[in-house]
């Protein structure tokens, strides 16, 4: 899996480097022309690169869960950051409402992949609620001893009953431009700080995930 993930490192740098290149040639068209048609394949043209740029990222963070650096992290912390870089991205019809706890919270893990897993977890959600419909997602975090537990909730349509158990499986996805990486990311991620991931979406009621993941022993003995 390390290996793989340098592998995946590498690839990944070449591809952005010729993506590079079109973004490059096509701001220097953009700057040299107002005609309406060539402005308007340009406009795909960017669409399409930060289509595959998010897709290049979601690998990344899939292949570099083979490595872990461990520490005390604040999971409270960690989400704010997720939020925060994730809010440019919500459409205007969706809202997000972080239920943050007063107290800290803290676990033994990997900041930057439980970072990678909330922002993951919003991004998905987004999607499940539609860019172009109103929505809500709903973040949430409490002790339930001896576990943390991250809830994040979206209004979207739901998911099938006939597919939830296999939405966490890598390259499975019902999104017709999706890839399959993001909750397999996620689930994996969970895995490796010991924790449990449970998946709720009654009919008409939009998809719960629920992550339980190990307190640092000490906060709560």
């Amino acid at each position: 899996m390390i290996s793989l993930g340098h592998f995946t490192q590498a690839i990944a740098h070449d591809i952005r480097n010729s993506l590079h290149v079109v973004v490059s040639s096509s701001t220097m068209i953009e700057r040299r022309t107002d005609d309406p048609a060539i402005l308007h394949y340009l406009g795909s043209i960017k669409k399409t690169i930060d289509r595959t740029n998010g897709m290049i990222e979601r690998i990344l963070a899939f292949a570099n869960n083979s490595e872990a650096h461990l520490g005390v992290v604040d999971v409270c912390y960690s989400i704010d950051e997720s939020i925060m870089l994730t809010r440019p991205m919500f459409p205007a019809g969706i809202s997000v409402e972080w239920q943050r706890p007063s107290d800290e919270i803290y676990i033994l893990g990997d900041h930057g992949q439980l970072y990678q897993l909330v922002l993951n977890l919003l991004k998905n959600a987004i999607d499940a609620i539609g860019r172009d419909k109103e929505g809500s997602i709903l973040v949430s975090l409490e002790k339930v001893y001896p576990w943390v537990e991250i809830r994040v909730k979206d209004s979207g349509s739901g998911i099938a009953a006939d597919v939830i158990d296999s939405i966490c499986e890598p390259a499975f996805t019902t999104k017709p431009d999706g890839n399959g990486f993001g909750l397999a990311n996620v689930f994996d991620i969970v895995e490796k700080h010991g924790g449990t991931m449970q998946v709720t979406s009654p009919a008409g009621e939009g998809a719960e995930f629920i992550l339980l993941l190990p307190l640092l022993p000490e906060l709560y003995l």
